[in-house]
């Protein structure tokens, strides 16, 4: 008397292809829509700055305390404060009108992104990688669950 035993793996293999790609998919693209979606929705940013690198499985995202257009403009008001003081250093005369330029010197202290904007981040990637990421029973099917 012989027993023989025969089992078929193919829909347990295809469920773990399915979960392996769920999270490919999930680091390729889900965590770059994520960080973008948090700019835009928490930040109230219209394009926000995010750098995806699909291949590595990354994702970058530049929090901007202002908007870019701002940023620019301090810039070149902080330019414009560099010459003024290389100016006066030089015992040059300086018009008025480029002592104006030092009202624009201010400095900040607060993060850009305080402990409260961290925390709703993290809970949003959690909450988006618990709903994305959904683990199934292989042998659901097989047994009528």
């Amino acid at each position: 008397m012989s027993i023989k035993i025969e089992i078929d793996t193919v829909p347990l293999s295809n469920t773990f292809q399915r979960m392996i790609d769920t999270i490919d998919h999930f680091k390729r693209v889900d965590i770059g829509k994520g960080l973008s979606d948090f700019q835009v929705e928490d930040l109230h940013r219209n394009r926000p700055f995010t750098m995806r690198s699909r291949a590595k499985g990354m994702a970058t995202t530049k929090i901007r305390p202002h908007s870019l257009y701002e940023m620019q403009g301090r810039v070149r008001s902080q330019k414009r404060i560099k010459r003024y003081i290389r100016d006066l250093n030089m015992g040059k005369r300086v018009r008025p009108k480029r002592a104006q330029a030092l009202r624009y010197l201010h400095t900040s202290t607060r993060d850009i992104l305080r402990a409260e904007m961290y925390a709703i981040l993290d809970e949003r990637m959690h909450r988006m990688m618990i709903e994305k990421i959904v683990w199934k029973d292989p042998f659901a099917a097989m047994y009528g669950k």
